[in-house]
C-alpha cells in the first residue's frame, strides 16, 4: 500500500519549509515563486488535501452549491460552466443538484447541499417562494439567478423589455400576424416575456395569439401546423432558443414540402446551437456571463445586516436570418 504524503513529504521535495507550505495549504499568502514550486510538488507526488482540516480551522468550507431545474437546457449549462470557472479561480468547488423545476425536490436538494456546509448556494430559476424561503430560516447566503424574490438577493434579465423588443423586431420583418409559443405552466421568466409580447400587441392594435403545449409532453406538430394556418402566422416568438430550434427544424421541412411559406422565428438565451441551425436564429442574448458574475460579486461583498437586492440585467438582441428577408430582390 502507497505510503501518505505529508508536508514533511512536500518540503522534502520543493525544498521549501514546512511552515511555508502550511501557510500556503491555509491559504495564507505565499510568493508566487514559492506558490509554484509547490504546486509541482503536490502534482508530483501526489499530494491530497484535507478539506476537513481546512474546513475546522477556518470555518469556511469553499464549497458552494447550485440549483438547476435541469441538464437539457443549454441556458442552465452555460450558468454551470460560468459558476464553476469562477469557483475554480477562487479556489472553491461547486456542488450541483438538479430540481425537475419541482419545488418539493428542489427543497430536499437545498438540504442536501446544507450538509456540506457550504459559503453559499445559488439558486437558478427557483419554483420556491419569498414565503418559503423564510420559513427556512437558512443563514447560508441564498442568491438567486432568472427569478426575483423579495427575501434573497436576486440577478435578473429583464425579460419582459426583451420580449417587447423581440415582438417589435418581428412585427418589422411581416405583414401578417406574430404568436407567442410556451407551455401551459410556465416559469417566471417566460411569464415575463410573454407579457412583453402581449404588452407591444395591445400598444400597436396587434393580435394576441399564444399556443401552448403541455410540459413534459412532445409537441404535437400536426396541431402546431394547423394553428398557424389558421390564423395566418407569419412569425412565431418560442420560449426560448431549445423549442425555437426544433420549430425551426419541422418549419424547415414543411417549408420545403410546400405546405406553409417561410416563417420568421425567434428566441431566447442564445445558445450555441442558435447561430448553427439554418437559417441562424434570431435571438435574445441575456448576458448570462454578466449574470453570475454579479451573482458572485454579491457573494463576495455579501452583508447580512443589508436588505436584500433585485440586479437586473440588460440583455441584447440579436438579429440573424431567421427573423429577416434574407431572399434578393
Amino acid at each position: 500500500m502507497k505510503n501518505k504524503v505529508t508536508i514533511i513529504d512536500l518540503a522534502n521535495k520543493s525544498l521549501i519549509s514546512k511552515s511555508t507550505i502550511s501557510r500556503y495549504l491555509q491559504g495564507k499568502n505565499v510568493s508566487a515563486k514559492k506558490q509554484v514550486e509547490i504546486e509541482k510538488a503536490i502534482i508530483e507526488l501526489g499530494y491530497i488535501r484535507n478539506n476537513f482540516a481546512s474546513f475546522l480551522r477556518t470555518n469556511k468550507s469553499n464549497i458552494l452549491g447550485v440549483l438547476v431545474p435541469d441538464l437539457d437546457n443549454p441556458f442552465f449549462i452555460k450558468i454551470i460552466k460560468r459558476l464553476e470557472e469562477i469557483s475554480q479561480n477562487l479556489g472553491k468547488t461547486l456542488i450541483i443538484k438538479t430540481t425537475k423545476s419541482n419545488d418539493s425536490i428542489e427543497l430536499e436538494a437545498i438540504d442536501f447541499i446544507r450538509g456540506f456546509l457550504v459559503d453559499a448556494i445559488f439558486l437558478c430559476r427557483s419554483e420556491l417562494t419569498d414565503e418559503t424561503l423564510q420559513s427556512l430560516n437558512i443563514d447560508t447566503p441564498l442568491i438567486s439567478l432568472d427569478k426575483k424574490f423579495k427575501t434573497i438577493n436576486s440577478v435578473v434579465s429583464n425579460n419582459k423589455m426583451s420580449g417587447y423588443k423581440l415582438t417589435k423586431h418581428l412585427f418589422q420583418n411581416v405583414s401578417e400576424n406574430v404568436m407567442f409559443f410556451s407551455r401551459i405552466k410556465e416559469s417566471a421568466s417566460v411569464i415575463e416575456r410573454t407579457d412583453g409580447y402581449k404588452k407591444y400587441c395591445t400598444e400597436n392594435s396587434k393580435s394576441i395569439l399564444e399556443y401552448k403545449y403541455i410540459k413534459g409532453k412532445d409537441i404535437d406538430y400536426d396541431n402546431l401546423l394547423k394553428y398557424i394556418k389558421e390564423n395566418n402566422i407569419e412569425g412565431i416568438i418560442s420560449r426560448n432558443d431549445n423549442d425555437a430550434v426544433r420549430i425551426l427544424a419541422f418549419l424547415n421541412e414543411m417549408t420545403y414540402k410546400g405546405l406553409i411559406y417561410r416563417l420568421k422565428v425567434c428566441g431566447f438565451d442564445n445558445i450555441s446551437l442558435s447561430k448553427r441551425i439554418i437559417p441562424k436564429l434570431t435571438t435574445i442574448d441575456q448576458k448570462i456571463e454578466d449574470m453570475c458574475d454579479t451573482a458572485f460579486d454579491i457573494l463576495m461583498n455579501y452583508d447580512e445586516s443589508e436588505d436584500p437586492k433585485v440586479y437586473i440585467q440588460q440583455s441584447e438582441l440579436i438579429i440573424r436570418e431567421s427573423s429577416i428577408n434574407t431572399e434578393p430582390k
